[in-house]
């Protein structure tokens, strides 16, 4: 299938593209990194499988489909994180347009990137077959189960946050035990767990993937868990990739439901439906509770002296980011060390500034009692970050250098 090898060339192009369009500040693209790298890895992948498997898995006309529905599936997450507040995005488009096409693109690769994952791996680990296992009534214990495990998640979100990672995978895959679709159920009673293996090994891979491209990302999300706000690998703190291994199972187990329905002309119709009007719902509730900051517009940084706002307007610097610290005044360079911490933002900027908070050093004094009347952020977690960031900071700048000999 030589196919396949224009499809290598694009994705390694594309994502390269993605990665000089970051660290070159090129409008809108320094947005959507995250998004190229997602896309070429599914992209690099599925040719990658058809090599093998001589078909795309991804790549075909229900490629559309998986992308609405992937979406709808991810935005439930958000939905629910609204009431648990467990991570939130900074440095975001101000324009509604690009940051709704860059929920859309980004949810929409969840599903298909865990999808090939699982694959691929799946294909490397061969059959793994045990002793059967068979639980009595398992339909009616994997749907309490789940329904049980969402309850507490949102009635007691401080303590039952994990469960929000738990939830769907025994409530679909008790659906599709009772609709007849894959189940790993079915899997375990014929002794076959090369499936179930291959799902958590593939939600681990793509959530080590997921943290890192974030990680670079100018856009991007960052996490205030209680009780694991230290302890990071890139955002996600370390007991938090074990949340990856339930999660890329739960994924496969909503597939295996998708691969069910997809015959069902009634039943695609609904999924296709639920998951645009999820997403419709969600996305202005992400830009509400979710958005913490948005790339600040020079046009719009009212503490840069008239020269320096007119020689960005000549040079064609439209965003914070691109301006140089070196080429500023000392106080205008505070306020953009600042603004650009943790991605804090021009408007938390403009109310730390309101307060005489003008600097790294100003905002490392604060306690996060006062912080958080100041920035009218009830989520002291939030609030702990940037204190945290703040002082990190002025250890780094104060520690003694290494003697010289």
């Amino acid at each position: 299938m030589k196919k396949q090898y224009p499809l290598f060339i694009f994705a390694i192009a594309f994502y390269l593209f993605g990665l000089y369009a970051l660290t070159r500040k090129i409008e809108p693209f320094q947005y959507f990194f995250y998004v190229t790298s997602w896309w070429s890895y599914i992209i690099f992948l599925d040719a990658a499988i058809a090599l093998k498997r001589k078909r795309f898995f991804i790549l075909n006309r229900y490629l559309p489909f998986l992308i609405i529905v992937s979406s709808g599936y991810w935005c439930l997450f958000e939905l629910i994180n609204i009431r648990l507040q467990n991570w939130f995005y900074i440095n975001l488009p101000t324009e509604t347009p690009y940051r709704y096409l860059g929920y859309l693109l980004g949810f929409g690769t969840v599903i298909p990137a865990i999808y090939l994952t699982q694959e691929a791996v799946k294909t490397a680990l061969g059959k793994i077959r045990v002793r059967p296992i068979r639980i009595r009534h398992y339909p009616l214990c994997a749907l309490l189960t789940g329904s049980i495990a969402l309850v507490l998640t949102v009635m007691i979100p401080e303590y039952c946050f994990p469960l929000a990672w738990i939830f769907a995978g025994p409530l679909f895959d008790g659906i599709n035990y009772l609709c007849g679709y894959r189940s790993f159920m079915n899997d375990f009673e014929e002794g076959r767990v090369e499936n179930f293996v291959s799902s958590i090994l593939s939600g681990l891979i793509c959530g080590f993937l997921w943290e890192l491209w974030n990680f670079w990302s100018l856009s991007k999300w960052v996490y205030s868990v209680p009780f694991f706000e230290k302890g990071k690998i890139f955002e996600m703190p370390l007991a938090g990739y074990v949340g990856f291994l339930v999660f890329g199972l739960e994924t496969i187990v909503f597939m295996n439901f998708l691969m069910g329905i997809k015959m069902e002309r009634k039943g695609r119709y609904f999924v296709i439906i639920a998951s645009i009007l999820c997403s419709s719902v969600s996305f202005p509730l992400i830009d509400n509770y979710t958005v913490f900051s948005y790339v600040s517009k020079t046009e719009n940084l009212a503490f840069l002296g008239l020269d320096m706002a007119d020689l960005l307007k000549k040079n064609g610097i439209h965003t914070s980011y691109e301006i140089d610290l070196l080429r500023v005044e000392k106080e205008e360079r505070e306020s953009l060390e600042l603004l650009h911490l943790k991605g804090l933002g021009y408007r938390n900027l403009s109310l730390l500034r309101r307060e005489g908070i003008n600097n790294i050093e100003d905002l490392s004094r604060v306690d996060e009692e006062k912080l958080s009347l100041i920035l009218k952020e009830k989520n002291r977690r939030r609030v702990r970050i940037y204190i945290n960031a703040a002082r990190s900071y002025m250890q780094n700048i104060s520690a003694p250098s290494a003697p010289i000999y």
